[in-house]
């Protein structure tokens, strides 16, 4: 017999990403700490663009109305973004750019050394170019040719629907892309 159908779309991309093998223990020991509440899932450290805009539309409108109040506030959103700019550098020191083969069940990649099967992983994503960061547990389900099956065994609702979001925007703008190469 053959693999089993996939039910999940899937896209090569480029992520940034981070990750280390961690131990079954250690993994029960984190999924036990998040749904007591006692450590939060979430590392996304950076403010996203979406605030960006959000922040610029609300300064707009201030700045006709009380021009005094926008240019501080106008200031000290500079003055953020510089701090920002400093801390997400700090923090995505330890990323890498990887291409990956990614859907909402999982990712592949190429890493040495290659692991053992059945070994669970800790994996830091951000996907690009949102910069929309989150944490994915992984067991390895495949090993071939330098690379790496990893079959998602706990993320978060939210940051599954994101992902999801993220591979059918991406997967339409290769559609668009190929069309538009078809009518050239």
């Amino acid at each position: 017999m053959g693999r089993e159908a996939r039910t999940h779309v899937r896209i090569d991309d480029r992520i940034l990403l981070k990750y280390r093998k961690i131990s079954p223990e250690e993994f029960q020991k984190k999924i036990a700490l998040y749904k007591s509440g006692k450590e939060s899932p979430w590392i996304d450290p950076l403010r996203g663009p979406g605030e960006v805009k959000k922040l610029n539309y609300h300064l707009k409108r201030l700045w006709e109305k009380n021009r005094d109040l926008a240019e501080i506030l106008e200031i000290l959103t500079l003055k953020l973004d510089r701090i920002l700019l400093t801390l997400k550098q700090e923090i995505l020191q330890d990323f890498q750019e990887v291409a990956v083969n990614i859907s909402g069940a999982g990712l592949r990649f190429a890493l040495e050394p290659l692991p053992d099967m059945g070994e669970i992983f800790e994996f830091d994503i951000g996907l690009l170019p949102e910069y929309y960061f989150f944490r994915a547990y992984g067991e390895v389900v495949r090993v071939e040719d330098k690379e790496a099956a990893f079959k998602f065994v706990w993320l978060t609702e939210e940051d599954l629907d994101r992902l999801v979001q993220h591979i059918f925007k991406k997967q339409l703008l290769q559609i668009q892309a190929s069309k538009r190469a078809v009518e050239d």
